[in-house]
């Protein structure tokens, strides 16, 4: 799947989408950084929304009629922290990743937020590092918080 940001598109597998949803304006929380946009109540459940661009220190958050959020499975299946948000710009696409189109880009100086980038015919893409993203923001966002927010 590609996830449409301002500087860059991402290339996750659908399957580590649970869902998208519109743009709501994250609830933010005291102290807590820059790249984390704060909370958005999503089924019953506090998600946190993160700007991937700002972490990787690309670019700043742009809001635009189509901005969306990807809520995006935790690989490491933790209860504290299962899904986190990712502000996009526009309406992810289906793209089928084929090896004989693509050749791995330039990674000198890649953030450690991105694992990887990828040059197709047409665009470049970047590959997230979603263990590093969940490992930034767990000590911004964890059960004493959630228990809080629920208060």
């Amino acid at each position: 799947m590609l996830l449409p940001m301002s500087s860059l598109n991402l290339v996750v597998p659908s399957s580590a989408v649970s869902e998208i949803i519109g743009y709501s304006t994250p609830q933010k929380l005291d102290g807590s950084s820059d790249w984390f946009l704060g909370v958005v109540l999503w089924r019953g459940a506090y998600v946190p929304v993160v700007s991937l661009e700002v972490m990787c220190s690309l670019d700043s958050v742009h809001l635009g009629p189509r901005s969306r959020i990807g809520v995006i499975y935790n690989p490491e299946k933790d209860d504290d922290l299962p899904y986190i948000g990712l502000h996009m710009q526009d309406i992810p696409r289906a793209y089928l990743a084929e090896s004989d189109s693509m050749e791995s880009g330039n990674d000198v100086g890649i953030s450690q937020y991105l694992l990887s980038t990828v040059d197709d015919e047409q665009f470049q893409r970047a590959i997230p590092n979603l263990d590093a993203m969940f490992a930034e923001l767990k000590p911004q966002f964890n059960a004493e918080v959630v228990e809080r927010l629920n208060q």
